[in-house]
């Protein structure tokens, strides 16, 4: 890939979080799927990046989609940007033990992570903005992220070797 010589792993990182982040804010009815599926993504590729290529430049990053997320889906400040900036501080803290971990352990802790986050968001909505808790949502967010969650992180290997 051309390209590929010029631009680092962390800029297409940034380029498909933006894509991302876009299809799963948009609030099409026909493409709930869809949106589900980058909502997905969106937080696996979040925590990868938190783990993988941590940088300070990571706090506005996490910031930014956090209130873009909190605005455009539940018009408030809210667990989005919390739960990011949180996640992102117990990353900066716990850094230095992931290089004792195989890939094997870091995959499932991303997918672990994942899953938490999401039900945490979920919950934090319920609690303080009074939306309901939708068991059937947070099911489908499970299998999504389980069975695209290896293929999402083998591609995401690949594009590490980009340099």
């Amino acid at each position: 890939m051309l390209l590929s010589r010029y631009l680092p792993p962390f800029t297409y990182y940034n380029l498909i979080l933006i894509i991302l982040f876009f299809l799963s804010v948009s609030s099409i009815e026909s493409f709930s799927i869809i949106n589900s599926i980058s909502y997905v993504f969106l937080h696996f590729l979040i925590i990868y990046l938190g783990i993988y290529y941590y940088r300070r430049s990571l706090y506005s990053i996490y910031f930014l989609y956090g209130l873009g997320f909190d605005i455009l889906l539940i018009n408030q400040i809210g667990p989005h940007l919390f739960i990011f900036m949180t996640l992102l501080f117990f990353i900066n803290l716990s850094k230095k033990y992931f290089i004792y971990l195989s890939s094997l352990r870091i995959y499932l802790l991303i997918l672990f992570i994942l899953l938490l986050i999401i039900l945490l968001e979920m919950l934090l909505t319920n609690f303080f903005f009074d939306y309901d808790f939708n068991l059937d949502k947070y099911l489908i967010f499970i299998f999504i992220s389980i069975i695209s969650s290896y293929p999402i992180f083998f591609i995401f290997s690949k594009i590490d070797k980009l340099q």
